[in-house]
């Protein structure tokens, strides 16, 4: 009997030994270890799939473990720079500018930053008019300012990134929020949870946000006022990608497709931004290889957790980050031929 006890004991050792070496995607010298990882506000969607994330890496890397802790697109960067964090969740134009030190977002740039997957998933600018306002382009907008029109807008907060691009994309055509307030325009800056009311209300005609597709508040918007979203030329589009890390016409994805919201049935071409995932420089070259093979491998489960991430595609992830990639990317995406 007790003969039999050891044997039993050395197999279900056996097994545990067996399935922790299964079960580990790193090296076999890799030393591993715990990571903070900087994501969004506590609850949000951000936040969430981080620890999904981190909670998948563990299992399949049991040698890893994360630590996620709230944070933001703007201050991330920030934080991976100065040695606060490990890991960050990253919005594509956002990276690139704290890596060149961009005004008004940066006022010096932060080096210490780089990616290892990008365009996770695709945020879209909306720039919704009332149907009564006879606009369906970005450019009948402008004219009708540049005109001297008194246009009242619903505009996000100052100190957000929709903030910044949408005033950017103003600036491309020589305009600014203060410009529409000179020409005896109206610029009413507010949460997205308040646009709704501004805009069915009729204190505004006209609302600029960036949202996931179908978003809530376009939709609560446009069934309660008829409107349409303003289409943008080709020709801002590739500017903003050019100049700021927006993502790229040629992509495919700059558009809102027919039907996401009521009385818009046909194909809408708008700016968009992506999301990526950043690290320290200081990061093992094998834990970040761990990280993106992951990442790459289990696209299903990232779908769980958003159906957001139904853009990403792992064999263009290492060419679409808008920071230097970290080697240990790098070494995963040249494996799989991703990148020559």
């Amino acid at each position: 009997m007790k003969k039999f006890g050891k044997v039993a004991a050395l197999l279900i050792l056996g097994f545990v030994v067996g399935g922790l070496a299964f079960a580990q995607v790193g090296p076999a010298n890799m030393k591993g270890g715990t990571y903070t990882w900087v994501a969004g506000g506590m609850g949000g969607g951000w936040y969430t799939v981080a620890g999904g994330f981190a909670r998948l890496v563990n299992e399949k890397e049991p040698r890893i473990t994360i630590k996620v802790i709230p944070g933001g697109g703007v201050a991330n960067p920030i934080a991976l720079h100065q040695g606060d964090a490990d890991i960050a969740w990253g919005v594509g134009y956002v990276d690139k500018a704290a890596y060149n030190g961009i005004a008004p977002i940066y006022d010096k740039a932060y080096k210490n930053i780089m990616a290892f997957a990008g365009t996770l998933a695709v945020d879209y600018y909306h720039f919704l008019a009332a149907k009564d306002q006879g606009v369906t382009t970005l450019d009948d907008f402008v004219a009708k300012v540049k005109r001297g029109e008194k246009v009242k807008v619903a505009a996000p907060m100052t100190g957000t990134s929709e903030y910044v691009m949408t005033s950017f994309v103003l600036q491309y055509y020589g305009l600014s929020y203060d410009k529409i307030k000179q020409a005896g325009g109206t610029v009413i800056q507010a949460i997205y949870g308040d646009m709704p009311s501004l805009f069915k209300d009729r204190h505004v005609d006209y609302a600029f946000t960036c949202v996931g597709l179908p978003a809530a508040i376009i939709t609560e918007m446009a069934m309660g006022r008829p409107a349409t979203l303003m289409a943008l030329s080709d020709e801002v589009i590739n500017h903003c990608a050019t100049t700021y890390g927006t993502v790229a016409l040629d992509s495919g994805l700059a558009k809102v497709p027919g039907g996401t919201y009521a009385g818009m049935p046909n194909d809408i071409q708008t700016l968009c931004h992506s999301t990526e995932m950043l690290v320290s420089p200081k990061m093992p070259e094998d834990v970040v290889y761990v990280l993106t093979k992951v990442l790459n491998e289990n696209k299903a489960f990232l779908v769980q957790l958003g159906a957001g991430y139904k853009v990403f595609e792992p064999k263009n992830a290492g060419t679409t980050v808008q920071v230097p990639l970290h080697p240990g990317a790098l070494k995963y995406y040249k494996e799989m031929g991703y990148i020559k």
